[in-house]
């Protein structure tokens, strides 16, 4: 095997130096180095032969799953967010003593948004409650469930606040319920806002799935929300089977951009 030891190739002829066709330089990667470039760059072609560096093209990252309140940092390289928010659902009513079950609670309000973000930027991130179980009473209504909201708090960015509002309480049968609470995308922000629905027995679904059963007279108690920011089931008419139950808690869940 032959060596050729050299500081600089030039071309004999003009300023392209070719290589033989079928041929190839070979070594390993740490011995060969192209000046030039920022580090997460590669190197593009314009289709004539001419190369540049470039970044590389914006994409997903990861997700954020969050199911307790508390503050997110935004990773280096993150620019945008695409955020689901929910509130808590609200909690169904006890049934009135041998006359009639309890009210389904109302589900929770969720926003879908694209946020602009800023990297190390933090954002508290407040998860609703969902509405409380009522006491084993009769002719006693549901409790609201709590707002989630989705709020910058430090950093050179800035957004406006998303809010998701807590799903209604569940009334009494001969009652009829409220409107949903309207949820906030923020004009900041880019999204929709999807409104709580109302139920009249089990617990209203939510964007993320069904919610609680209502209770069978003289068998079984009502059952919490089953999904995310879903109402709680109705009580029953029956005496130790009054409750209407909790509403599902609501949720954060994040994905990351670059």
């Amino acid at each position: 095997m032959s060596k050729l030891l050299v500081d600089e190739i030039g071309g004999n002829a003009g300023a392209a130096t070719a290589i033989a066709s079928g041929k190839t330089i070979s070594g390993t990667a740490a011995q060969f180095t192209i000046t030039g470039g920022s580090s997460g760059e590669f190197l593009s072609t314009d289709g004539s032969g001419g190369l540049s560096f470039a970044a590389a093209a914006a994409g997903f990252n990861d997700v954020e799953p969050v199911t307790a309140t508390g503050v997110y940092t935004v990773p280096a390289d993150i620019t945008k967010l695409l955020v689901i928010i929910t509130g808590g659902g609200g909690s169904g009513s006890a049934g009135i003593s041998a006359t009639a079950n309890g009210g389904g609670g109302c589900s929770a309000g969720t926003v879908i948004a694209r946020v602009t973000v800023v990297p190390t930027d933090t954002i508290t991130i407040t998860i609703g409650a969902g509405g409380a179980q009522t006491a084993n009473t009769t002719n006693t209504v549901g409790n609201v469930g709590g707002d989630s909201t989705f709020a910058h708090t430090s950093g050179s960015g800035s957004f406006d606040t998303i809010t998701a509002p807590g799903g209604r309480a569940g009334v009494l049968y001969n009652t009829a319920t409220a409107d949903p609470v309207a949820p906030t995308v923020g004009a900041s922000n880019s999204g929709i806002a999807i409104k709580g629905g109302t139920s009249v027995d089990q617990g209203a679904a939510s964007f993320w799935g069904q919610g609680g059963m209502q209770g069978l007279p003289s068998i079984t108690t009502s059952k919490v929300g089953e999904a995310f920011g879903s109402g709680g089931g109705g009580g029953t008419y029956t005496a130790g089977l009054f409750y209407g139950s909790a509403g599902g808690a609501g949720v954060c869940f994040i994905m990351e951009f670059k």
